[in-house]
């Protein structure tokens, strides 16, 4: 399966594309993420210095190469600190306020959700979920787009 591209512009015009795996496989769809979660997410951002939130999404372009760069997105590049290990998580954000997890990486982390195909939904429900349960456990840097949608 081809991946989705997410370019990401920082510090003025240094730009970093990276590659992300879509999420379909693991869920016969996608995961929902329900409207409440973000709320928690901006109190625990709000709570802790670990988290934070930038601007930097220039373009997303999914595994047909098109543009969907306008959506409304949002990616989590997400470190464990006691395990070392890095997850990044991209999630469309809905008119209804919830969200649609779209697309997981690095590959390490896409091959290891793959291993275990069959608990790959649970886990990454469990893993979401303590992002904003465990602040002590991670650092997380939530990046949005860096342009105005006109």
């Amino acid at each position: 399966m081809k991946p989705w591209k997410l370019s990401l512009t920082y510090d003025g015009n240094n730009t970093k594309e990276l590659e992300l795996f879509d999420t379909f496989e693991f869920f016969n769809g996608y995961l929902k993420i329900k409207r409440s979660y973000f709320e928690k997410l901006i109190k625990a951002i709000k709570m802790t210095k670990k988290y934070r939130i930038e601007k930097a999404i220039s373009k997303v372009r999914n595994p047909e190469n098109e543009d969907w760069t306008l959506n409304p997105w949002m990616f989590f590049l997400v470190k464990d600190d006691e395990k070392q290990n890095i997850f990044w998580l991209l999630i469309k954000r809905e008119k209804d306020l919830s969200g649609t997890l779209i697309a997981i990486g690095p590959k390490q982390f896409r091959d290891y959700n793959a291993s275990i195909n069959s608990e790959a939904k649970r886990e990454l429900k469990r893993l979401i979920n303590f992002i904003i349960i465990h602040l002590n456990k991670f650092n997380c840097l939530i990046l949005i787009p860096n342009f105005s949608a006109s």
